[in-house]
C-alpha cells in the first residue's frame, strides 16, 4: 500500500510539473517542425551596416547567408547549409558550414554545427541541393563543445551555447572560448559570436552590439 501510495505521488508530481519525458521531448519536437520550417532562407544586414555608418558606431560587416535545408539523414532529419558571402559580392565567400538541429527528451532543441574539409566542393550549395548527394559524414567535422540550446520565446526561437565548453584554435587568434547566441523570428536572424583570449579578454567580435542583425529578403 505504501509503494502504491509513493508512485501516485511520483505521478501526480510529473504531471503537475509537467515535467514528464515523453511530453518535454514531443513538445520540442513540435517546436522543432516550426523552426526547421522558419529557417531556411536568404538574409542580409545592409541596413545594420548602413545604420552603423551612419551614427559612426562600430561597424557590422555588410553580409548575406542563405540557409538551405539538405537531405543528410546520416547527420540529422534537420540538416542545413548555411553559406555567408559579402553582401554586395556574392563570389566573396566567407563562411561555410552545416548546421544540424535535435529534439531532446529533455525538452532541448539542440544545434550542432559541422564544418567541411574542403569548403570549395560544395560552395554555393544552396543552389544546388542536389550537390550533397555526395555527402560523406567523413566529409565533415563537428564543432566539439560548441552546441547551441534552443528553445521557444513567444513568436521567436533563441539558441546559445555554453562559452566556457566552445574553444576553437584560428591562425590569427590562437586558442579561445567562442560565446555563441542566435535569435530567429518571422523577419530576421540575429546572429553573435564573440571571442575571449587569456584572461577573457574579448579579441573579436562588438561587445556594445554583438549581434549582425539579418533581415529576411534578397537585398535588392
Amino acid at each position: 500500500m505504501r509503494q502504491l501510495l509513493v508512485l501516485t505521488s511520483l505521478a501526480i508530481a510529473c504531471v503537475a510539473l509537467a515535467g514528464c519525458g515523453p511530453n518535454k521531448l514531443k513538445k520540442a519536437q513540435t517546436e522543432l517542425i516550426d523552426l526547421g520550417d522558419l529557417l531556411p532562407g536568404r538574409y542580409n544586414n545592409v541596413a545594420q551596416a548602413e545604420a552603423d555608418a551612419k551614427a559612426g558606431n562600430p561597424a557590422h560587416t555588410a553580409l548575406a547567408l542563405e540557409i538551405t535545408r539538405v537531405d543528410f539523414p546520416l547527420l540529422s532529419d534537420y540538416v542545413f547549409y548555411l553559406q555567408e558571402s559579402a553582401a554586395d559580392d556574392p563570389h566573396r565567400v566567407t563562411q561555410q558550414r552545416l548546421i544540424t538541429f535535435e529534439a531532446i527528451k529533455d525538452g532541448r532543441i539542440v544545434q550542432r554545427i559541422h564544418n567541411f574539409d574542403q569548403p570549395a566542393r560544395w560552395r554555393d550549395g544552396q543552389l544546388n541541393p542536389g550537390l550533397f548527394k555526395s555527402l560523406m559524414v567523413q566529409d565533415t567535422k563537428q564543432m566539439a563543445g560548441c552546441d547551441l540550446d534552443w528553445k521557444k520565446d513567444g513568436d521567436k526561437f533563441i539558441g546559445a551555447n555554453l562559452k566556457e565548453g566552445c574553444r576553437v584554435t584560428s591562425g590569427t587568434l590562437g586558442s579561445v572560448k567562442v560565446d555563441m547566441r542566435m535569435e530567429l523570428s518571422a523577419d530576421e536572424l540575429a546572429v553573435a559570436e564573440l571571442s575571449y583570449g587569456p584572461g577573457g579578454k574579448l579579441v573579436q567580435g562588438n561587445a556594445t552590439e554583438p549581434f549582425y542583425r539579418f533581415q529576411r529578403g534578397d537585398g535588392s
